[in-house]
C-alpha cells in the first residue's frame, strides 16, 4: 500500500502521473486521522451536528452516504470548511477531495443506474429560433431579440436549473411571437371608407349624404389596423365658397399625424390625400377643421393600406401554414380555422394535442372574428396564443407515478434526441416513429441516431457543445478580443475561424466515428489560408476556405494546439501557464482546481521584477510560498509545456527579449515532458480521465442539466464500451442516446 505524508502531493491531484492512487482502506490511516484533526469539534459522531460524516470509518461507509462526501470534497476544494480555527494544508485539501471524489466514483455502481427527474426545460434562445424556422419553414433569425442565457451544470446554455421565465421574458416572447407571425402570414390590405353617416359624434347628413362642418368641429372612427405600414388617409369634400381656403387635421388617438390644406382648382377641391403612420392595432382616427380655417361639407373618409409585393417565401409559407394562396377565402372560416390548429399544435407542442386544446386556442380566433377581423388575422391571434404557450415555450416531460425509473413517452423521447443533436423539434420521422410506438427500441434509435448526425443539421450540435465546452465561442469578443491595435494581424476573421477550428475537428470525429483521443493527439487540423499564415504556416493552404491540413510535425492538431484555445487562456501580450494548466485539468481532465486563496498577491507583485522575468521564472517565485506551491506544481508543468505559443496562439521559438522558450515541465511524481509532443504522452497516459470528462459534458449537454456523483456508473459503462469501437466519437453519442438516463424518468424526490 503506497501512504503518502501530510502535505504531500499525491499524483492522482495532478491526474498525470502513472504512480498508484491511495487503496481504498487509506480512509482509515490516511484521511480520516486529517479530517478528524479539524472537523471533529463539529462533525464527531457523537455531536448534535446533523451532519456527522466522521461517523464513516470506512470507504464502504462514504459510499452509503454519497450526498454528503460529495459536499465535504466540495467544501474542502473550495476552502469553505473548516469554517474557523487551524486549517488543513493546501496538500491535505486537494488529495483528501480527491481521494473522496475517486472513491464516490468508483463505488458508484453499487447503488445501480440512477435516472434523473422529469424536467421543464425552457428552450434556449437558438432552439427557438430554430423551432420556429421549422415550424413556418423560413429562416427567420429572431435569436438576437432574446438575452443571452446564462450556463449552468456542466457549462451548458440548454442547463434547465438556470433556463428561468421571467415576467420580462415572456413580453419578448409575445413581441417576437407577433414578429414571426408577421413574416409569415399575408394579411389583406386594409382598405376602409366612412360616409358621413359612419362617423362619430352621430351627425344626421343631408340630402347629399354630406354634413356641414365649422372651423374647430372634428368626427371619428374607430379603426383595427393589423399591420405597422404607412396609410394613406382620404378626404372627399364639398366646397362651400370659391374663395374660401379650409384646411384641416388628421389625428391618430389624439395626436396631430398630418395636415390637410384644400385648393379651389375644380379637379382638386373634391377630395385631399395625406399619407399617415399607424401601429397595428386599434386606433381612433379623427379629421379635424382648423380652427381658424373656412367651413366644409364632408362626404366621406378613406383609409388606404399599399399594395404590398409578397416575396415567393412568404407566399410559401403561408400556403404551407393554412394551405391557401394569400388573399384566398376561406368557405368555413372557423372550420379551416380548427384543422390548421390541430396540426399546428401537434408540431408546436411537440406531441398529439386533444380537441378541447385546439378549442382553447380557438377562443382568440372567434373573439377576434367577432370584431370583424379577417380570416388570417383571426388565426394570427390563435396561433400567437400559441407561441407564447407553456407547452411551447417549454419542453415539458410528465411526471410518472411512483418513485422508480418510468420510460419517457415516445414523443418526449423523440424531443429529447432532436433537441439534443439539432437543437429544434422533431422531423416528420422521428414524429411518426414516435406515433408508432417504435422509437423505444434499441436497433431503430440507434439508427435515428446515426441519422441525425448525418444530417447537415447536426452541425448545430457540434457547434454549440464545442464553443461552449471549450469556451471558444466566445473567442474575438469577450475573450481574446479583437483590438484595433493588433487587427494588422489578428482579424475578426482569424477570430472567426479560431472559432471554427473545433468544430470542424469535431464534426470530422463525428462523421467518421474517429476516437475521441484524437481531441488529444490528432495529426490534422483545419485551416484557412488567413488562419494558416496567422499560425506561421504559409503555403499550407491557399484560399479561406476551410481544407483539412495533415500536421506531420506535431506543432498543431488536437485542441492544445488550438488557436482559440491558447488565445482565450493568456493575458493581453502574454501567455498565461496557469491559465493553460488549469484549462486542461478542468476542461479535459475533470479535476476541478480550487480559487486562489483570498491573501494571494498578484503573480507580478509575488514576482517583484516582473518585466524582467519570463512566465516560468515569475511563477517559480510564486511556488515559494507553500499555500501557492501545493497548486502550481500540479498545474504550471502544463502551461509550460505550451509556451511555444504566445498570446495569440502563434508559434514561437524565443520570447519577445530574445531568450529562448523552455517548453519543458515536471510533475512532482517526477514525469517529465517537453513541449506539445511530450503534453500529449502524458495526457494519454491518464485516458481514462480524459474519456470519461469528454463523456460527462456530453452526457451533461445531452440530458440539460448537471452531472453528479449518481452519474459516474452510468458515465463508466458508457467507457467502457466505447473501448471495442476504438472510443469513436458517434459511438459515444450514440451510447448516451441508449442509456437509461437519456431515456427514462422517474419523479423528484421529496
Amino acid at each position: 500500500m503506497l501512504s503518502l505524508a501530510r502535505g504531500a502531493l499525491p499524483v492522482l491531484v495532478g491526474g498525470l502521473s502513472v504512480a498508484a492512487a491511495f487503496a481504498a482502506d487509506d480512509f482509515e490511516s490516511d484521511i480520516r486521522p486529517v479530517l478528524v484533526e479539524h472537523c471533529q469539534a463539529c462533525h464527531a459522531p457523537d455531536s448534535e451536528n446533523r451532519v456527522r460524516f466522521l461517523e464513516a470509518r470506512s470507504a464502504a461507509d462514504i459510499a452509503g452516504n454519497r450526498d454528503v462526501w460529495s459536499n465535504v470534497a466540495m467544501q474542502l476544494r473550495n476552502r469553505t470548511m473548516p469554517p474557523t480555527g487551524p486549517q488543513p494544508s493546501e496538500g491535505d485539501r486537494l488529495r483528501i477531495s480527491a481521494w473522496i471524489e475517486r472513491t464516490l466514483r468508483e463505488t458508484a455502481c453499487q447503488a445501480g443506474e440512477q435516472v434523473g427527474p422529469a424536467t421543464v426545460r425552457r428552450l434556449t434562445r437558438s432552439e427557438y429560433e430554430n423551432t420556429v424556422r421549422d415550424l413556418f419553414g423560413l429562416p427567420l433569425e429572431v435569436a438576437e431579440l432574446f438575452p443571452v442565457d446564462g450556463s449552468g451544470g456542466e457549462g451548458f446554455e440548454n442547463n434547465g436549473a438556470t433556463l428561468y421565465l421571467s415576467p420580462l421574458l415572456l413580453e419578448r416572447y409575445l413581441e417576437v411571437a407577433r414578429k414571426v407571425l408577421a413574416e409569415v402570414i399575408a394579411t389583406p390590405s386594409l382598405q376602409r371608407s366612412f360616409v358621413a353617416k359612419d362617423l362619430l359624434p352621430d351627425r344626421v347628413p343631408d340630402e347629399h349624404d354630406s354634413i356641414e362642418m365649422a372651423p374647430g368641429e372634428a368626427v371619428s372612427r374607430a379603426v383595427s389596423v393589423y399591420e405597422d405600414d404607412e396609410y394613406a388617409f382620404r378626404v372627399w369634400i364639398k366646397a362651400p365658397e370659391p374663395d374660401g381656403l379650409p384646411r384641416a387635421e388628421v389625428l391618430v388617438d389624439g395626436t396631430v399625424a398630418a395636415e390637410i390644406q384644400f385648393v379651389w382648382s375644380a379637379a382638386e377641391a373634391a377630395s385631399r390625400q395625406a399619407t399617415i403612420p399607424l401601429s397595428r392595432g386599434e386606433h381612433s382616427i379623427s379629421f379635424a377643421v382648423g380652427r381658424d380655417s373656412f367651413p366644409l361639407r364632408l362626404v366621406s373618409l378613406g383609409l388606404d393600406q399599399p399594395a404590398v409585393e409578397l416575396s415567393p417565401a412568404k407566399r410559401e409559407a403561408h400556403f404551407r401554414l393554412f394551405g391557401l394562396e394569400p388573399g384566398e377565402a376561406t368557405l368555413a372560416p372557423r372550420r379551416a380555422a380548427a384543422r390548421v390548429l390541430g396540426r399546428f399544435l401537434a408540431r408546436a407542442f411537440r406531441r398529439p394535442v386533444t380537441e378541447g386544446e385546439v378549442e382553447l386556442f380557438l377562443e382568440p380566433f372567434d373573439r377576434s372574428a367577432e370584431r370583424g377581423a379577417p380570416y388570417e388575422e383571426s388565426m394570427r391571434m390563435a396561433l400567437t396564443a400559441a407561441l407564447v404557450a407553456p407547452d411551447f415555450l417549454f419542453r415539458i416531460e410528465a411526471v410518472p407515478e411512483g418513485s422508480g425509473p418510468q420510460p419517457l413517452a415516445d414523443h418526449e423521447l423523440a424531443t429529447r434526441l432532436s433537441y439534443f443533436l439539432w437543437g429544434t423539434m422533431p422531423d416528420p420521422e422521428l414524429r411518426h416513429l414516435a406515433a408508432a410506438g417504435r422509437l423505444r427500441d434499441d436497433t431503430v434509435l440507434a439508427e435515428q441516431v446515426d441519422r441525425l448526425l448525418d444530417h447537415p443539421r447536426s452541425r448545430y450540435f457540434a457547434r454549440t457543445f464545442i464553443g461552449q465546452w471549450l469556451g471558444t465561442k466566445d473567442v474575438g469578443g469577450r475573450v481574446a478580443p479583437t483590438l484595433n491595435e493588433v487587427q494588422h494581424f489578428y482579424t475578426p476573421r482569424i477570430a472567426a475561424d479560431m472559432r471554427e477550428e473545433p468544430v470542424l475537428l469535431f464534426q470530422r470525429m463525428l462523421d467518421e466515428d474517429r476516437s475521441l483521443l484524437e481531441f488529444i493527439d490528432a495529426d490534422y487540423t483545419y485551416l484557412t489560408e488567413r488562419l494558416a499564415q496567422h499560425y506561421g504556416m504559409p503555403g499550407a493552404v491557399q484560399g479561406n476556405d476551410f481544407q483539412l491540413v495533415a500536421l506531420p510535425g506535431g506543432r498543431r492538431g488536437g485542441l492544445l494546439g488550438l488557436g482559440g484555445m491558447l488565445a482565450m487562456n493568456a493575458e493581453y501580450k502574454r501567455s498565461s501557464p496557469v491559465l493553460r494548466g488549469v484549462w486542461t485539468h478542468e476542461t479535459l481532465l475533470g479535476t476541478r482546481m480550487p480559487a486562489p486563496p483570498p491573501e494571494t498577491p498578484r503573480l507580478e507583485a509575488a514576482a517583484g521584477e516582473a518585466h524582467q522575468l519570463t512566465a516560468r521564472e515569475m511563477l517559480q517565485r510564486h511556488r515559494a510560498e507553500p499555500a501557492c506551491a501545493a497548486c502550481h506544481d500540479i498545474i504550471d508543468p502544463i502551461g509550460f509545456a505550451l509556451e511555444n505559443y504566445d498570446w495569440l496562439g502563434r508559434w514561437r521559438d524565443v520570447h519577445a527579449d530574445g531568450r529562448p522558450v523552455d517548453a519543458t515541465g515536471a510533475f512532482p511524481s517526477g514525469e517529465t515532458f517537453d513541449g506539445l509532443a511530450g503534453l500529449r504522452e502524458a495526457l494519454l497516459g491518464r485516458k481514462d480521465d480524459v474519456l470519461r470528462q469528454i463523456a460527462r459534458k456530453v452526457f451533461g449537454y445531452a440530458l440539460g442539466r448537471g452531472m453528479s456523483n449518481l452519474d459516474d456508473c452510468t458515465i463508466q459503462r458508457i467507457v467502457t464500451k466505447l473501448a471495442s469501437s476504438d472510443y469513436g466519437a458517434r459511438s459515444l453519442v450514440r451510447e448516451i442516446a441508449l442509456s437509461k438516463p437519456f431515456r427514462y424518468v422517474q419523479a423528484s424526490p421529496n
